[in-house]
């Protein structure tokens, strides 16, 4: 199997309007390439507000087969996304001196055979992507794609306004405004994972009935992380293993959950370290 709640409540507002001469040539009013990241990073947050979603909530074995196929498949590439999210990119916010970090998740290259497409995109953009083409309009499908329209706007302001504060090659470090607002960006892209995780969870589950076995509620996110329930230790754990996965034979291994005899290894045990995948993802 491959890798894979507080809502912030935020009030609609009227779209920024920046004056008309930015930067110009001797102009008294020109603003940074700071202050036009902030500028955008407001007018952007108070646009993404997502209505509760009307998702009928069908349970995984009334939908249709390529649904439960792409469910099974790609649930466990949206909560180590989420975990991610949490984890690794919320700690960055607080680290302008690591802003650059931010700037580089959807840096794609394009070199021959090095060519690759970028963090956001192979881990959150394109399992969103395949989910919510795999759903039916009225089973959660429609609310799926909105949330992914949405999270992939937040996401490109979002490491557009880090690179703008990045403190490579700038004499100050971002102010306590710049980092505040790169927060709210952070907290509004939680809202659509949340969103997203939520149209999920709502399709594949029946009201009074257990969950399918192994394929738990996927969990949101807190405004800030702050109460997340989920593990950082195991998470940790989890991201040495998988790189001791790519040195032993490729990516490919991390989504193997035991019974594999890879460098002399017995059957039943795992060639990626210490951590249990379904230890991992049934945690909750």
């Amino acid at each position: 199997m491959p890798r894979p709640g507080l809502l912030l409540l935020i009030a609609q507002a009227s779209a920024l309007k920046l004056p008309a001469h930015v930067g110009g040539r001797g102009g008294s009013s020109s603003l940074s390439r700071r202050s036009v990241a902030l500028g955008a990073a407001a007018a952007l947050v108070t646009s993404h507000v997502s209505p509760a979603p009307a998702v009928e909530a069908l349970g995984l074995e009334d939908l249709p087969p390529k649904a439960q196929s792409a469910y099974k498949q790609y649930w466990p590439a949206m909560q180590l996304a989420g975990d991610f999210y949490v984890f690794e990119l919320r700690d960055l916010i607080g680290q302008p001196g690591r802003w650059d970090v931010i700037a580089a998740l959807t840096e794609s290259t394009d070199i021959g055979s090095a060519a690759s497409v970028s963090k956001f995109e192979r881990e959150f953009l394109t399992p969103m992507r395949i989910l919510s083409l795999a759903f039916p309009p009225d089973a959660g499908g429609e609310e799926m794609q909105d949330a992914l329209n949405k999270f992939q706007q937040v996401v490109y302001q979002m490491t557009r306004q880090a690179r703008a504060g990045q403190t490579t090659g700038n004499l100050a470090n971002p102010s306590g405004k710049e980092v505040a607002a790169l927060e709210a960006v952070w907290n509004a892209g939680a809202v659509q994972i949340n969103a997203f995780y939520n149209a999920l969870n709502t399709a594949t589950s029946v009201p009074g009935q257990p969950r399918t076995p192994g394929l738990p509620l996927l969990v949101p996110i807190p405004v800030n992380g702050v109460g997340y329930p989920r593990k950082k230790s195991l998470y940790t754990q989890l991201m040495k293993d998988s790189a001791l996965c790519r040195n032993r034979g490729g990516e490919a291994l991390a989504g193997l959950w035991g019974n594999l005899m890879v460098y002399g290894t017995v059957p039943g045990v795992n060639p990626c370290g210490s951590m249990n995948m379904q230890t991992y993802f049934l945690q909750n």
